[in-house]
């Protein structure tokens, strides 16, 4: 009933497909803000229940569509790697000269234990972090950015961007800086290559190569 009276009062802008997409990522966000998860391992179980079995439930189960549509494919190959390479490229360069700048090396985060030790910083990086990626770019780029890109079109990047953005909400500008931007390419390698895996796979990379310069830098004693 509320769907219905919500579709008829935008004019039948948006199906009840969009409307239930939109209502179950206000829900995970909002969710999301009520458990922060300072944790590790509360991030981890925190995003795997909100940002993938939540949202494959709803694909499975209510919308019951393949998952395909959401970006669980390989897409097209030789733009997903192109948009990955230029994105990899764009992103190196920034995160040198972010971790070179002296006066932006207070706002990175990063955990002491994996500056510790090689090991740590491999179990971290494989276990959680992989993961963690995965589930972002499942919910935000594929059931956010493809559930509404058939209404919105290109707009739909923006909007997933934004979303992922207000997750960080009330942390230094610079990683807002940083999630809003690396948000907005992940989304443009989606939507060209038609698939999560790249823009997955891009972001991982991009964030394992940020920590090992965080980590180098610290050694050195810069930090």
């Amino acid at each position: 009933m509320a769907l219905t009276f919500i579709e008829e009062k935008t004019g039948r802008k948006f199906t009840h497909r969009e409307l239930l997409i939109g209502f179950v990522a206000i829900f995970a966000i909002a969710i999301r803000f009520i458990f922060p998860a300072k944790l590790n391992g509360e991030i981890f179980w925190v995003n795997l229940i909100l940002f993938f079995i939540f949202p494959w439930l709803v694909i499975r189960f209510l919308l019951k569509e393949k998952l395909g549509d959401f970006g669980i494919s390989w897409g097209d190959p030789k733009k997903g790697i192109i948009f990955s390479v230029f994105t990899l490229a764009i992103f190196l360069a920034a995160n040198y000269y972010i971790v070179s700048n002296p006066a932006f090396r207070s706002q990175l985060p990063i955990s002491p234990d994996m500056a510790r030790s090689f090991w740590i910083f491999l179990w971290f990086e494989i276990l959680i972090f992989l993961p963690l990626h995965f589930f972002w770019e499942f919910f935000f780029r594929g059931f956010l950015q493809f559930g509404f890109e058939k209404k919105i079109g290109y707009f739909a990047i923006l909007v997933q961007a934004l979303v992922q953005t207000m997750v960080y909400w009330g942390s230094s500008w610079l990683v807002i800086l940083l999630i809003l931007s690396s948000a907005l390419f992940a989304g443009l390698i989606a939507r060209a290559s038609r698939s999560i895996v790249y823009s997955f796979a891009t972001m991982w990379l991009i964030s394992i190569s940020f920590d090992i310069m965080i980590i180098r830098l610290i050694h050195h004693g810069a930090f």
